[in-house]
């Protein structure tokens, strides 16, 4: 039997509390009656506070990818 594993998530409401390395996940709103939807994983790379991206390794197609603050919620994963 697998042992579930649970993770602590923080919303992160400014880029540069981000640093390299950090593991977040990008949330995006999909209706007020739904929860969020995770729809990137991954390591930050580099941030860009002045337009509100991040880039992230992402770890399902294992490439970088820009995320959008202004599009979606990002949140740090412990």
């Amino acid at each position: 039997m697998l042992k579930e594993v649970t993770t602590h998530t923080t919303r992160i409401r400014a880029i540069s509390q981000l640093h390299r390395g950090d593991e977040i996940e990008a949330r995006m709103s999909v209706g007020p009656a739904y929860d969020d939807v995770v729809i990137r994983r991954g390591r930050v790379q580099e941030t860009a506070p002045g337009i509100g991206v991040v880039w992230i390794m992402d770890h399902v197609s294992g490439m970088r990818k820009a995320i959008n603050t202004d599009e979606c919620s990002v949140w740090r994963v412990a």
